[in-house]
């Protein structure tokens, strides 16, 4: 018998219990120990290794859409102006921008153009409306279209909701927001060019003194392959400069990586289902992910990376700059569900309008499978 979904929240489930363990002291505890242990076992078999005192590096962007009503329109250039005009560069490391699959193509020609003045690389993710138009939705990966308005699918909470929607969907959003497939192919370039890639989200901007701490961190301990830099959210219209960079976990944090490190993003992750986290948790990196419970229809055990632990934390944060919505509100520490929401409802409002605007030919699927908008 099914089960109301305000109803299981009073029952001690596997769930629970594994939500309850992965947040645990000891559990963090035991993570940082293997960490350690990783580290100091590489130091002692490659102890004859030459070492790079000042490393090159590159770091990436990702830029892409504005998905309403997680950014206003128009934010994403509007911040890449603000890193472009006011981000300083102390070690004159490479700027790279990927303008990821813009639907506007006057957007990205003037994006291209900042960009380029400013004397940074851009590269170029194209959008295709006739490849857009032959992808499609696909329910059946859950049984078929009726699934989404069944007893059992109701019966879930509303997390693992939209993990099921946004799979069904996937194959439009892999193409449309493309964001693994934009971040290794930023990952790719930089390997080429530097001994250091950071791959940033498109918002997040490095104060000097962020500069400095990251430039310090790459050079220590140069033989581990990953460096997990912590993010913070700008919750205030104050000069960049003195923005608090100090490191805090309570963000996905941003990835870097040595240029022999053996991984990379999985772009079988659509935007909004794991797309980053996956890799945190093949690295073993500790942090909620650890408890979220596996994807029945794309098993994880056997993505667990041979380079599991092996990774080094920065000592600052870089700051994700403001969606521009609600007056910044969006980004305050307490309003982590109104972000997620919001982005939820954007994943799908964007879908619908793309669809309309491409003249999709399953468009009206979508509604059944993200239920209404204002409710998605």
């Amino acid at each position: 018998m099914w089960l109301p979904y305000r109803l299981t929240q009073l029952l001690p489930t596997r769930a629970r219990l594994r939500k309850a363990w992965y947040g645990s002291f000891v559990f963090r505890s035991e993570r940082e120990l293997k960490r350690r242990l990783t580290i100091a076992q590489a130091n002692r078999e490659r102890q004859a290794e030459e070492q790079v005192a000042t490393p090159s590096v590159t770091v990436c962007r990702i830029i892409g859409n504005d998905l309403f009503p997680r950014q206003q329109s128009g934010q994403a250039v509007a911040n890449l102006k603000t890193i472009l005009s006011q981000e300083s560069n102390p070690f004159g490391w490479q700027k790279l921008f990927i303008l990821n699959r813009f639907i506007d193509s006057d957007l990205e020609a003037e994006a291209s153009s900042v960009v380029r003045q400013a004397g940074h690389a851009c590269e170029v993710i194209g959008f295709d409306p006739e490849v857009y138009q032959s992808l499609r939705y696909r329910p059946e990966i859950f049984g078929g279209l009726d699934y989404f308005s069944s007893a059992a699918f109701q019966a879930k909470d509303p997390f693992c909701q939209d993990r099921e929607r946004i799979w069904a969907c996937g194959e439009k959003i892999r193409y449309l927001m493309n964001i693994n497939g934009a971040r290794n192919h930023a990952l790719s370039l930089g390997r080429t060019s530097s001994d250091w890639t950071l791959v940033l989200d498109g918002s997040c901007f490095l104060t000097t003194s962020a500069f400095a701490a990251l430039h310090a961190d790459l050079c220590a301990l140069p033989r581990v392959p990953y460096l997990v830099v912590p993010m913070r959210r700008q919750v205030d219209s104050c000069a960049l400069e003195s923005l608090d960079t100090t490191p805090a976990y309570r963000e996905e944090p941003q990835i870097g990586f040595r240029s022999d490190a053996v991984e990379q993003f999985d772009e079988a992750y659509p935007y909004g289902v794991r797309d980053k986290t996956s890799l945190l948790n093949r690295l073993g990196v500790p942090g909620p992910w650890c408890g979220w419970a596996p994807l029945d229809w794309y098993p994880e055990d056997s993505t667990r990376s041979s380079d599991r632990h092996f990774y080094k934390y920065g000592s600052a944060s870089v700051v994700r700059l403001t969606s521009g919505v609600a007056n910044g509100s969006l980004e305050q520490v307490g309003a982590q569900m109104k972000r997620y929401r919001s982005r939820i409802t954007a994943i799908f409002a964007t879908l619908q309008a793309v669809d309309r605007h491409c003249e999709a030919a399953d468009a009206g699927l979508l509604a059944s499978i993200a239920g209404s908008l204002e409710s998605a």
